[in-house]
């Protein structure tokens, strides 16, 4: 706990002189280049709140080695493009830096990819058996990084003439450019098997641990649908689909960057209870925003080749499919919900049933003491209390 505090909060503050840096040296500006840092404070943080807390839980440690890694990514990286790219010469021991950022870039992109999720929520893989999984990805990650810091840099990276100091050559040399037909697609098969591994703990998961995972995947979802939101949409430099595709790349990015508070949340149990509402809120809302969004635009296409011969102008189309989406936008709103709500948080669907139902006896029942035994039934089985008391004023 103290090592984490003692080199954690030293590691923030080089993080945020890093990313000063990157900007100080004319590096581009770019969601990435804003999120990797996010995701290095969130991850460092989060990771040196439930190291305090609950030092002897793997995934804190996790999040603060992942954190510790991109804050080094970061600061290394910027320096090495500073004196290397940018201003040549003015950062000494430039090309050191562009040495540790080759490997710890490495550290930062695997670790949170393949065992974040294999080990998230206990810090143990779902079963003895995913031990093998685990150990695979450590020396996957190893391979990867003890790679970076042997081999060449990556052709582009830096002016030519700087090399790694300690790069290799001979048949060393000759083996590391085979490494990766060996290495790539034995981690697309970690990965996929992290994945798995997220569903089978789900399957197998009751009560905190499965709500634990419900928020985790529920933020991953929403960088995996955005990612190919942004895959469909890439390509465009201009229009409506060049924002889509910004907009959707900006939220995949926030929300992978974000995903250490979430997981962080989600260990604390702190309001783990309402993601279920939370889950079915953005379905809701999400496939409200679909329809409507199809609607206006069929609506207005189909207004202009009506109304445009007439009035020579495009307005009234948009105008008329304007107020119709307003309309339909609360009655919609309510059917959608009261469908997702059905499958996706069941508990507060059941509730309101209950409660419903118990409206329509209560306008026909007359005996105080049933009354009271309906009102102790209904708030059991909506609230759960573990006791209940019914006081009635003389």
């Amino acid at each position: 706990m103290i090592v984490a505090w003692a080199l954690g909060v030293p590691t923030l503050l080089l993080l945020g002189r890093g990313t000063l840096a990157h900007v100080a040296s004319g590096g581009d500006i770019s969601t990435t280049s804003v999120a990797l840092p996010i995701a290095g404070i969130t991850s460092l943080s989060m990771g040196v709140v439930l190291v305090t807390r609950l030092p002897q839980h793997r995934i804190g440690w996790l999040l603060w080695f992942i954190g510790t890694s991109i804050a080094i990514t970061v600061v290394t990286q910027a320096f090495a493009d500073l004196g290397l790219n940018n201003a040549p010469g003015s950062v000494p021991g430039a090309v050191w830096f562009a040495w540790v950022a080759s490997w710890a870039g490495e550290l930062a992109l695997f670790v949170p990819l393949i065992l974040l999720p294999l080990l998230y929520p206990t810090g143990r893989p779902p079963s003895p058996r995913w031990r093998s999984v685990e150990f695979a990805g450590v020396v996957a990650i190893a391979a990867w990084a003890i790679a970076a810091a042997i081999g060449p840099f990556e052709p582009g990276t830096y002016p030519s003439g700087v090399e790694n100091p300690f790069a290799v050559g001979g048949r060393v040399a000759d083996l590391l450019t085979l490494l990766p037909i060996v290495l790539d697609p034995l981690t697309l098969v970690l990965l996929a098997l992290a994945l798995i591994s997220v569903v089978v703990r789900y399957r197998r998961a009751t009560g905190v641990e499965r709500q634990q995972i419900r928020s985790f995947a529920f933020v991953g979802a929403i960088a995996i649908v955005a990612l190919l939101v942004a895959g469909g949409a890439s390509g465009s430099t201009s229009g409506v689909v060049a924002t889509v595709d910004a907009l959707a790349w900006f939220v995949s990015i926030s929300a992978i960057a974000l995903m250490p508070l979430a997981i962080g949340l989600a260990i604390l149990r702190y309001r783990l209870y309402e993601i279920d509402r939370l889950i079915s809120r953005t379905i809701g809302y999400g496939v409200v925003t679909a329809i409507l969004a199809t609607l206006f635009g069929g609506t207005v296409l189909g207004l202009q080749t009506v109304l445009a011969p007439l009035t020579g102008s495009n307005t009234p189309a948009v105008a008329g499919s304007t107020l119709l989406v307003a309309a339909l936008f609360q009655p919609l709103r309510r059917r959608v919900q009261r469908l997702v709500d059905r499958r996706f948080n069941r508990a507060r669907y059941d509730a309101e049933q209950t409660i419903s139902a118990f409206a329509g006896r209560l306008r026909d029942e007359v005996d105080l003491e049933a009354l009271e035994a309906e009102i102790t039934a209904t708030v059991s089985r909506t609230v759960e209390p573990v006791s209940v008391a019914l006081w009635v004023r003389s």
